[in-house]
Parts: C-alpha cells; sequence; structure tokens
C-alpha cells in the first residue's frame, strides 16, 4: 500500500521541548529523587508510561508529594496554581510553550489594562485553563460561532485563541465579534505549527484514497485533525495505535494519508504506517506482493545489512590491495549479522525506534536466536581455517559485541559515573557500530595476509569507519526520540540533531578528501578514486533526509542508506575487471 506521510506530523516544538526539559532532568537527578509533572504532560497514554518507566509520575494533586522538581507541562497554568507549587517547596521545571507564554503574556497585559477577555478554543482544555489564569477573572471561552450572541456588553474587547484552535473556526468567531466590537483588539495566535498542520491535512486530503489520524483520543489537535480530514469527505481513521486500525476496511484503498497530534511521537507514527505498508490492498498484483515482502523480510530480518557488511570487506581487500576472499567475506556477513540481531533482542529502544522489526523478531525469536548464534559458530570456524591470527581477533571483537548489552560494572559504579554497561557510554551505540564492522572487513583480511598494522592499513581502516558511521549516526538522528525515552546517550541526544547532521557532512567531505590523496601517499590502491562516487551517493541522501524528500524511518529509506555497501562491493569489482583486463 502506497502511504502518503505528512511532513508536518507528530511532536510539535512545544511538545519537542516539554519533552526535552524533563528528560534531561532525568540525567543530574538524584539516585532516588522523583521528578513529577503537574498533571499528563502530553495527551499520548504511551509515551505516560514510558516516562512512569524512566521515573517521571504524573502528578494531580500538590498534596501527593512533599517536595522536589515539578515540571509544568506545554500547555502551561495559571499563575496561582504557579504560587501554590512554590509555596509546597518545589523546584519548577517550566516546560511552558513558548507559543503559549506569548498568549498568556499578552492576555496579562490587557486585563491590568482594563480589557475583557475573549478565548476562542475549547473550556476545558489545560492551555485554556491556564490562560484564563491570567485574565483576572474577565475572560470568557467561545469554541462556536453563534456563542457570539450569548456574550453581555462589554467596552474593551481582547481576542485571541487556544494555539490548537481550528483556525476556520477562529477566524470566522473573530469576524463576528469584529462587528459587534469595532475597537476590539484581535490576535491571531494559532501557532505556525497547528496552521501547517492543518493546512497539510487539507491538501493531502486531495491526493489520497483515505485518512489515517495518529493520536490520543484525549489531544483535542488530534480531534481536530480528523474533524478537518472528515469534513473533506474521505474516509478518516483516528486511531491511537497500530492497533485500533481495521485492516479490512484499509485495504480497500490503493492509496492512504497519514498525520498526527502534535503530542504523538514518531515512535507510534511509525507503528501505524509500518503497518499501512504491510497492507496489500485488493487490487495489488501477486507478483508486487510477494516482492514487497521478500524485500521487507531482508530488510526486517538484518540479511540485507550483512550482506552490505560482507560487500564493505570486498571493497576493502580491493582498496588494500589484497585479494578479496570468500571466507572474508563470510565472515564479515555472519559477524554483523549475530551481532545486530543479538543486540536488537537488548535494545529496550527497538520496539520504540523500529516497531515493526521488533515485532517481527519477537515473532520469531527462538529461530532467530540460533540462526545468530550459529552465525557466531561458522564465523569463527572460518576464521580458525585463515590462521591463528584471524581467529583470535574476531574472538576478541565477538566478545565486545556480546558484553555491548549486558551489566559488566558493579551497581556501585552508577553513583560516580552512571556507567553499568558498555552501552551506557556516551555516544557508544554508534561508534561500537563503526568500530565493529570497520575491524573486522578491514584487520582480518590484513592479519590473513600476516601484515602488521601500518598506516596503508589505518588508512583503509579509516575510510571503513567513516562509511559505516555515517550510516549508523544518520539512523540515530532518526531514532532520536525513541532513544530519548530509554535513557540512551547517542551522538544526536549529546550534541544535538542539526549538529549530527552537519557532523555527517564534514564527515563525507573528509572522506572524500582521503581518497583523493591516499594512492599517491601510497595508502590505497586507484581504487580509492572510484569510491568518490560513494561520497556523491552519501551526498545524496544526506541532502534527502535533512529536507525530508523520503520519509526517515521509512524501509525505503532504510535501503537507499544500506545499498551505498552494496554499491562499494560492485565498484570493487568493477575495478578488478579493468586492472585485470
Amino acid at each position: 500500500m502506497k502511504v502518503k506521510v505528512a511532513n508536518t506530523a507528530g511532536f510539535c516544538m512545544g511538545v519537542r521541548r516539554a519533552m526535552e526539559l524533563v528528560l534531561n532532568a532525568t540525567r543530574d537527578r538524584e539516585p532516588d529523587e522523583i521528578i513529577h509533572t503537574y498533571g499528563p504532560l502530553i495527551h499520548n497514554n504511551q509515551v505516560l508510561e514510558m516516562l512512569e518507566h524512566r521515573g517521571i509520575r504524573c502528578l494531580e494533586n500538590l498534596d501527593d508529594a512533599e517536595s522536589g522538581r515539578i515540571a509544568i507541562r506545554a500547555h502551561g497554568i495559571p499563575p496561582q496554581e504557579r504560587r501554590a507549587i512554590k509555596e509546597k517547596g518545589f523546584r519548577i521545571i517550566n516546560a511552558t510553550c513558548p507559543r503559549v507564554a506569548r498568549v498568556q503574556g499578552i492576555i496579562k497585559k490587557h486585563a491590568l489594562r482594563g480589557y475583557d477577555v475573549v478565548i476562542v478554543g475549547d473550556e476545558n482544555h489545560a492551555e485554556v485553563i491556564g490562560l484564563k489564569g491570567f485574565a483576572n477573572g474577565r475572560a470568557r471561552v467561545l469554541s462556536k460561532p453563534n456563542e457570539v450572541d450569548r456574550l453581555p456588553t462589554m467596552n474593551k474587547l481582547l481576542v485571541v485563541a487556544q494555539t490548537t484552535q481550528d483556525e476556520l473556526v477562529f477566524h470566522e468567531i473573530a469576524a463576528k465579534l469584529q462587528e459587534l466590537y469595532p475597537e476590539a483588539k484581535i490576535y491571531d495566535t494559532i501557532c505556525d505549527s497547528t496552521h501547517n498542520r492543518q493546512e497539510e491535512v487539507r491538501t493531502l486530503c486531495d491526493e489520497v484514497e483515505a485518512m489515517v489520524v495518529v493520536g490520543g483520543r484525549q489531544s483535542a489537535n488530534t480531534r481536530r485533525l480528523a474533524e478537518i480530514a472528515t469534513v473533506t469527505g474521505i474516509p478518516t481513521f483516528h486511531v491511537e495505535t497500530e492497533e485500533d486500525l481495521d485492516r479490512e476496511k484499509v485495504r480497500q484503498f490503493s492509496v492512504v494519508g497519514v498525520t498526527a497530534g502534535a503530542s504523538t511521537p514518531n515512535w507510534l507514527l511509525r507503528r501505524v504506517v509500518n503497518e499501512l505498508e504491510s497492507i496489500q490492498p485488493w487490487a495489488a498484483q501477486p507478483l508486487l506482493r510477494v516482492l514487497a515482502r521478500l524485500a521487507r523480510f531482508l530488510l526486517q530480518s538484518n540479511l540485507f545489512v550483512a550482506g552490505g557488511a560482507g560487500c564493505l570487506s570486498y571493497a576493502a581487500a580491493v582498496l588494500q590491495g589484497i585479494e578479496p576472499s570468500l571466507g572474508d567475506f563470510s565472515i564479515t556477513l555472519l559477524y554483523v549479522f549475530a551481532m545486530h540481531v543479538l543486540n536488537r533482542y537488548a535494545d529496550r529502544a527497538t520496539r520504540f525506534n523500529d516497531p515493526s522489526r521488533a515485532a517481527f523478531y519477537e515473532r520469531h525469536k527462538i529461530p532467530f536466536y540460533v540462526a545468530s548464534l550459529g552465525a557466531v559458530v561458522v564465523a569463527l570456524i572460518l576464521a580458525a581455517f585463515e590462521g591463528v591470527g584471524v581467529f583470535l581477533a574476531l574472538l576478541a571483537m565477538t566478545a565486545l559485541g556480546l558484553l555491548y548489552s549486558v551489566r559488566i560494572f558493579p551497581e556501585g559504579w552508577l553513583k560516580v559515573v552512571k556507567i553499568v554497561k558498555l552501552k551506557d557510554i556516551p555516544a557508544s551505540k554508534t561508534i561500537f557500530i563503526a568500530g565493529g564492522w570497520s575491524a573486522v572487513a578491514t584487520l582480518l583480511p590484513a592479519l590473513r595476509e600476516g601484515w602488521r598494522l601500518n598506516w596503508p592499513i589505518f588508512c583503509v581502516l579509516t575510510v571503513a569507519f567513516v562509511l559505516v558511521f555515517v550510516r549508523s549516526a544518520l539512523f540515530d538522528i532518526v531514532d532520536i526520540q525513541g532513544d530519548r525515552l530509554v535513557g540512551k546517550e547517542t551522538i544526536p541526544i549529546v550534541i544535538g540533531a542539526k549538529r549530527t547532521g552537519r557532523l555527517l557532512a564534514y564527515l563525507v567531505l573528509f572522506l572524500a578528501l582521503l581518497l583523493i590523496v591516499a594512492p599517491s601517499l601510497g595508502s590505497a590502491t586507484e581504487f580509492s578514486y572510484l569510491l568518490l562516487l560513494i561520497c556523491g551517493y552519501m551526498g545524496f541522501y544526506l541532502f534527502l533526509q535533512k529536507r525530508r524528500l523520503l520519509r526517515p524511518g521509512s524501509l525505503r529509506f532504510e535501503a537507499l542508506v544500506e545499498t551505498k555497501f552494496y554499491l562499494c562491493g560492485a565498484l570493487a569489482v568493477l575495478y578488478q575487471l579493468i586492472t585485470h583486463s
């Protein structure tokens, strides 16, 4: 099934900021400290459950806790409630959305000057309750145009909107108020994110046969998106998770649009999208169904990525001037497959970052355990045939890979460095993956030839490391929300997604320069020049990711990134054909 995902779907700026402030607070808290949120941080039950696991509790009544830190959610709160929190001795984490804070300031300023305030929004919504607190008892809330006639006579009037209000409703109410009160001050305080989200839904409804809106049923802005889609006349499905999808109803459509509310995390959106993409419409050709299932299986099982690692080992051998062998290819493929599979089961973030793959592995747990352990054994046997040095090196890297997610440091270390596993080391995931791949693909062939570590080997090792590092860090950018929830310290979390994107661009440029100078320094064969094409390819998909021209996290995006290694292998074969002829 073809799925079109709205570019603005998922967390808005305010919700993302609130999540980051609260999750960052967990990094420097005391061992027994509980961080509270004043009311649910966002309207999404799945995220709230994850926050509970991180020790972040939802506090509805201030009397239920004595002290500590308490986060004010993005919706904001009335000033009298803020005073009550301070009087109770709580330290405040102010996660109020800046756009909501701006509306609070507008209301406060005009209320002090004697203005009556009309808020266009939902009377019982948390944001509106907070806004009313700044109006000194002079606020009224309207949600429908026909409610304008019920207003009493007012001298000076201020009109604002709930930041997530339907802009068409707001403009209609504002126009009526302008007629009754020509001197009224009207501020369109609907945030840009809400405007763009609603406009994109209206546009998307013209391009698809049905719409799926993902988000909590308690989320006002999510319900509003579903209402907007319904008004256009196309079938609309409001779901909280992929389990709410009616597969039989959806199957009758060939092209489906997907959007999500401002409190819907990326991993939950990806679950629904992956589920939709796995549904083959009735009109689909049988051959296309088979090919789609085969492609999905190769990607989800990690066989495709393992094959790419094997191709990298082939290219690394050619770059070093070593005759590639089937043994090197097989050892690298088996090692990468085994490490990826076994660490998938130990990685809690997988069920958020890659839900369809997590479900796939859970359904086939025993076969994959057996296959991955068998892959380790076969790889070690093949390494033994290539030499004692190769066998010992692979054994050491296998042990390191298996220990990555295992507790190896005492619990007491948490009080000092907060590290009990190798995976707890900041940015370790990307570095370990790149180091493991590049070492197996580069060093093992050199050891087979009896070479010692020298500058040419280091140069080729660097090339392989950068190729894998860019791949893994790019996926880390896509997975940043799920990684934050489970407490991972990946590179995008440590330095930020934008800085990571710039770092990857600089690494691609560095790699291009290295490939240009390496042959003249005697550090690589002239195959180095052909690999410049891979730098161009990497620049291409980094551009697509930055511009969101291809949906990040989709199987198409993953296939595009992983295909780089197959291209390296293909170019190596081409180089050999040219030089041998």
